[in-house]
């Protein structure tokens, strides 16, 4: 396994940094919510914030304040930009709320007649460094991160290693990819929707021409207390993958070389759609993927195409279930490497957007890695290779599953698949 290296947060010395005067705005927290902060003055005026990723938590000395512990009540000052008064760059706790005032805070509000801050509201605050927005960079999703991006701008986070850090992904067998399914090289006018469109039509081919399967899928399940990640082993699950008619079952489950009686989603972390799913959503006309071109790149020694993605939360269909049985569905953005010979998708890196504040994960990753694969006698892109990370909320717990697919085979037509309903 390739070592997971930890992003750092950028040093605000930088020469790409710029000081922006800020105005900050006292007052009692009435509700603090995923991309929404809503904050009572003195005057009794209700004002609403918009919350980034980015948007630093912080006490009155400087250190940084996890944003679940804060509660209705307590006692904060909102910094903005002068210029964008609707967005929270810093928010500093003052202090905890009194008895009456957290009560008090609880009372309902109507959300929809709370106000943007007015010069009027707010007094000077300092300065503050903030990097500066490179140009040419692929647009983010409302309030969306990178991957790596570190959590208040402090906490060093795990992230999983990208494509050309991290040793090359062998494919099951040395294949190659199918003649039939080949397209010629695009001029070098060749237009990005151009590539993305045929990367489309390689994907209903493949979904529309794939036979029913059967794959042996190895997982092994890590995790870190410590930062920078320490990762120790948890446990093995293996299973028996049938994929029939594009659904998937599990079968034969074993922990540690052992039968599990439980679901395998009770054994602990575990991940599905490795198959179509995440290649679908993602490719999807429905989901709005905002797709820009990047460098190109090689994958096993192949020419590969690579594009910047960004989706939005009300498109996305990342559903990410917590053990506690709550579910987030956030906003994403990554990287996927398109064959430039036969247009297939050859990998998808993709990490999530800001999840709720009340979701016990604040992070999560995944990487599909795809490799041209035989069955019964046919070449197929197939995943080859999976990783999937998530972090818990403000702490440095995280979790890895480092999933490998071998042996494809054709589903014997006297096999027999039980879906449960």
């Amino acid at each position: 396994m390739p070592k997971l290296p930890s992003k750092k947060s950028k040093d605000t010395s930088d020469s790409n940094s710029v000081k922006v005067p800020l105005r900050a705005v006292d007052g009692t927290l009435r509700e603090l919510g995923e991309k929404d902060l809503y904050l009572e003055t003195s005057k009794h005026k209700i004002l609403k914030f918009r919350t980034l990723a980015k948007t630093q938590f912080r006490d009155k000395d400087g250190g940084q304040v996890r944003d679940s512990l804060l509660k209705p009540g307590d006692q904060l000052s909102v910094q903005v930009n002068g210029d964008d008064p609707e967005t929270a760059l810093r928010v500093v706790f003052t202090r905890k709320g009194t008895t009456d005032e957290r009560t008090a805070a609880q009372r309902p509000f109507d959300h929809d007649s709370a106000e943007t801050p007015l010069e009027a509201d707010t007094h000077p605050a300092g300065t503050m460094e903030v990097a500066a927005e490179p140009s040419g960079v692929a647009a983010e999703p409302s309030g969306g991160s990178k991957a790596g991006a570190s959590d208040n701008g402090e906490r060093e986070i795990p992230t999983l290693a990208k494509a050309g850090t991290s040793e090359p992904t062998q494919p099951l067998e040395k294949a190659e990819p199918p003649v039939e399914n080949a397209k010629p090289v695009p001029r070098p006018n060749a237009t990005g929707d151009d590539i993305i469109s045929a990367a489309r039509d390689a994907a209903d081919h493949l979904s529309e021409g794939l036979p029913n399967f059967i794959v042996q899928q190895n997982t092994t399940r890590y995790f870190t207390r410590v930062l920078p990640p320490q990762w120790q082993v948890l446990d093995v699950v293996t299973a028996e993958v049938a994929s029939v008619n594009g659904k998937e079952d599990y079968r034969n489950i074993m922990v540690n070389g052992k039968p599990s009686s439980r679901p395998v989603e009770k054994t602990g972390a575990w991940s599905t759609g490795e198959f179509q799913t995440t290649l679908e959503s993602l490719l999807n006309p429905y989901t709005l993927a905002a797709f820009r071109k990047s460098k190109d790149d090689k994958l096993d020694g192949r020419p590969a195409y690579t594009y910047d993605f960004s989706v939005r939360q009300e498109n996305s269909d990342w559903d990410i279930h917590a053990p506690d049985g709550s579910k987030a569905t956030p906003a994403y953005s990554g990287t996927v490497w398109i064959d430039a010979e036969t247009r297939n998708v050859m990998r998808i890196e993709e990490q999530t957007g800001p999840l709720p504040a009340s979701f016990p994960f604040d992070k999560a990753e995944t990487v599909v890695a795809y490799g041209f694969v035989r069955i019964d006698g046919k070449t197929y892109p197939l995943p080859v290779h999976s990783e999937i990370l998530t972090c818990q909320r403000g702490s440095s717990t995280c979790t890895k599953n480092a999933i490998s697919f071998q042996n494809y085979r054709k589903f014997a037509a006297d096999s027999t698949v039980t879906f449960d309903k």
